[in-house]
């Protein structure tokens, strides 16, 4: 276990700045923990008592309204430590996290995690790094909802979900296992839900994607990359500031960059 967390340890932004003396000492107060599908992990509000780092499988963290309706936040992959939370007295969790698929992680107490900072101050630059480089994200996100077409903002929305979710299919492909109805991706790029079905039939009719029970393949990503390029959205920086960016190390089945 201590093996699977020191990688996961090694490989994320919150510890780069930590001696390797620290990552141990961190390893070994991790303990290990399967997820089953769909068990709720969190809920918004609550008493943060855990720090996950995920060695298989992929969590949601998103709000819900008083009637129910869902709005994903972020997806959390493979390779990610989450969730951040303010060291307060009494710290919560900000949103509901549930896991999408049967899942392993690595967790380790709130308490002990705030100890460690104390003795191995590092950490909180490692933390602040990796949050301040989420600006690229926020401020993406404002330009793709307030100066680009609804067929730019899905394009760099599916090609962001082939990076976390994505895995190599035949033919040069990519698959997607959707969790998202149609109406939640809707909302996620400021569409219509009409509109949004009519872009992907008309990329399906195109070769460039093909739409199946589980999921979305992806048949031609560079039509993808092509339309948020010839927009004038700088789409290199914005997924790449995204859990793993381009090519996380935990990804390798997806394959897939920008440079590409």
């Amino acid at each position: 276990m201590k093996s699977q967390a020191l990688e996961l340890i090694h490989c994320w932004t919150w510890f780069k700045f930590l001696p390797d003396e620290a990552k141990s000492s961190l390893a070994e107060v991790c303990r290990l923990m399967t997820i089953d599908k769909g068990t709720a992990l969190y809920r918004h509000n609550d008493e943060t008592s855990y720090i996950y780092g995920v060695v298989s499988g992929g969590f949601r963290i998103y709000v819900a309204s008083p009637e129910g309706e869902e709005m994903t936040l972020e997806d959390v992959a493979a390779g990610a430590w989450f969730p951040h939370f303010l060291p307060q007295e009494t710290p919560v969790y900000f949103g509901n996290c549930v896991s999408t698929k049967s899942s392993t992680v690595v967790s380790i107490s709130a308490k002990d995690f705030l100890a460690f900072g104390e003795v191995w101050p590092q950490l909180y630059r490692g933390l602040y790094n990796e949050f301040v480089a989420r600006g690229a994200v926020t401020i993406g996100r404002l330009e793709l909802l307030t100066f680009h077409s609804l067929n730019v903002r899905l394009a760099v929305y599916l090609l962001r979900l082939l990076v976390i979710r994505g895995s190599a299919a035949p033919s040069s492909s990519y698959f997607i296992e959707s969790s998202d109805n149609q109406g939640e991706i809707a909302n996620r790029v400021g569409g219509a839900r009409q509109r949004v079905n009519g872009i992907l039939k008309e990329w399906e009719r195109r070769g460039v994607i093909c739409i199946e029970k589980h999921g979305l393949l992806i048949q031609k990503p560079e039509h993808l990359l092509g339309l948020a390029r010839d927009s004038g959205f700088d789409v290199e920086t914005y997924l790449g500031a995204w859990q793993g960016g381009w090519k996380s190390p935990f990804q390798i089945d997806s394959g897939f960059s920008a440079s590409e």
